[in-house]
């Protein structure tokens, strides 16, 4: 049985892990399996790992629909009905604070049959942007469990962001907020530029905007930031990485 089980597809997907030969199938339709295409949708950043034949990637593509926005557009509006799952497949939106794609803008909404909760607007000179209808989707994964499955373990990961991000809110002080807020915008450069207003920020980390602005100018005397308007350089980013793990004290 548990041979059984770390042989299935749906259960390969689950663990990132390529399936092995299908059995019961012959030789050329497991040699024909692949990975998802990386253009217009780069479905093998949002879907991992999963292997289909061309003609269902075909089928997928067919089903979904991609456009182009501009700085500005909304990629998500607050209060739609939800009526697909919506991926961001390249440019930056603010939602949430800034996101870059590949990635899942809200796989959940349009499953419980919803209304998007946060505005998505694109933050780039373009983005482009794939929704992929519920009423197209849910009668064709009844036949693709590895899409599904890796479907669940996007949504699991997204939960697991939020549940670190609540946990960063209620262990951590202003200045732990801030900079572990900072990092996560910075992605690795040695530079923020905030896309959102400061007192927006400052909602988002559940501090006020003074307590906001007292944070960054503490971090700048200390030299760890060199704050300009909306600009921020990180000029230290281990210093900056210590106070973002320092929890509270009890």
């Amino acid at each position: 049985m548990t041979a059984d089980l770390l042989s299935d597809p749906a259960t390969c997907a689950v663990r990132g892990t390529p399936p092995p030969a299908v059995a019961g199938l012959d030789p050329a339709h497991n040699a024909a399996l692949m990975p998802g295409p990386a253009h217009p949708v780069p479905w093998r950043a949002l879907l991992g790992d999963v292997l289909l034949d061309a003609d269902d990637w075909s089928a997928l593509a067919s089903m979904t629909r991609v456009r182009r926005c501009r700085a500005g557009d909304l990629a998500i509006r607050r209060g739609d009905a939800a009526v697909a799952m919506v991926a961001l497949c390249e440019g930056r939106v603010l939602a949430r604070g800034p996101l870059g794609g590949p990635r899942w803008l809200d796989l959940h909404t349009a499953w419980l049959d919803g209304r998007y909760e946060e505005d998505a607007r694109v933050v780039s000179a373009s983005a482009l942007v794939m929704e992929w209808p519920m009423a197209a989707a849910t009668l064709w994964l009844r036949s693709q469990p590895p899409v599904l499955a890796a479907l669940l373990r996007a949504t699991a990961a997204q939960l697991r962001e939020a549940q670190e991000a609540l946990r960063g809110l209620t262990t951590k002080d202003a200045t732990a907020r801030v900079a572990a807020w900072l990092l996560a915008q910075a992605g690795g450069s040695a530079e923020v530029r905030l896309a959102e207003r400061k007192r927006d920020v400052a909602a988002r980390l559940s501090i006020s905007p003074e307590t906001l602005s007292r944070s960054l100018r503490h971090l700048a005397d200390r030299g760890v930031l060199a704050v300009q308007g909306y600009r921020i350089g990180l000029l230290d980013p281990v210093a900056l990485l210590a106070l973002a793990r320092c929890r509270r004290a009890a």
